[in-house]
């Protein structure tokens, strides 16, 4: 079994069934978002469509074409040679392979926040607006930089290969949820955050304040958010400035510079003119999410 095996069943499933059930999903959130908006637009739709259209360009084949097949030929080469998954009931096993995975996309969102990797990272937050296209605008670089991560350890901790394959539909779907501009009535929201990563539970992460920036790493659960203290939902929607401070000037940041921007020297949290965005902090709890 090829450690890379791009045509095996299991990909092929993802491909006819995945593939098209996330664009339907992708769809019905444009709609929504278009309809029901959180925030105020900053920048021109067509502007930033396009823009995060070429950056997912290489980034979603890379994605097809090195993530998704490591997964599966790392966890068929390696998992059956960690038995201790598999000695749970299968009902458990399932649980508990998810909550695993789920973990390890909290872990690898705060190791992405890190100096080295945040070359790659910056080129997903510099978006001055987030919505639906924001949530694949990520740097190829970043997807190859994943495997080890998203790829090896599940496999080295025995996680089935059809589990991590049909999580990373469940991955893309919430990625895609919470980067949406849609706004869910708050008291479908206020319930929904209770257990789901959701659009302004995520805005708060896009922030420009860096504590912010530094809250709500989760992807799936906020679980985890609320068990390693990272778990921030008192800010509300409309005093967002949404992006990276060092990055203010949406026509500096073209797609020939985002994709060198890893390249570039790592910029301090401020702005151009050596202002650090701020804001008192909010009153209320901090996990009580406000509109």
């Amino acid at each position: 079994m090829p450690l890379l095996p791009f045509s095996s069943p299991l990909l092929r499933r993802f491909d006819r069934w995945a593939g098209p059930a996330l664009a339907v999903a992708a769809l019905g959130l444009l709609l929504l978002e278009t309809r029901r908006p959180l925030r105020r637009r900053i920048r021109p739709r067509p502007e930033r469509w396009l823009r995060n259209a070429l950056v997912a360009a290489p980034s979603l084949p890379a994605m097809r074409l090195t993530l998704l097949p490591a997964m599966v030929g790392l966890a068929k080469a390696w998992a059956p040679r960690r038995p201790v998954l598999a000695r749970l009931p299968a009902p458990l096993r399932l649980v508990a392979e998810v909550l695993l995975l789920d973990y390890l996309g909290y872990t690898w969102h705060r190791l992405l926040h890190a100096p080295l990797l945040w070359r790659l990272h910056r080129v997903h937050h510099s978006d001055l607006d987030m919505d639906l296209t924001t949530a694949w605008r990520f740097h190829f670089g970043e997807m190859l930089a994943s495997i080890p991560w998203r790829a090896g350890l599940p496999a080295l901790l025995g996680v089935r290969p059809a589990t991590v394959l049909g999580f990373e539909a469940v991955f893309e779907a919430c990625t895609a949820f919470h980067h949406s501009n849609w706004r869910l009535p708050f008291a479908v929201e206020h319930q929904l955050v209770r257990v789901l990563v959701t659009p302004r539970t995520h805005g708060i992460h896009h922030s420009q304040v860096q504590r912010e920036t530094d809250s709500n790493f989760g992807v799936v659960l906020t679980l985890w958010d609320r068990l390693h203290r990272t778990l921030r939902l008192n800010v509300p929607q409309q005093a967002l400035t949404i992006g990276v401070p060092a990055y203010p000037e949406a026509a500096e940041m073209t797609f020939p510079r985002l994709l060198a921007l890893p390249l570039e020297p790592l910029e301090p949290w401020a702005r151009p003119d050596g202002s650090v965005p701020a804001r008192p902090e909010p009153t209320g709890l901090l996990h009580e999410l406000v509109p």
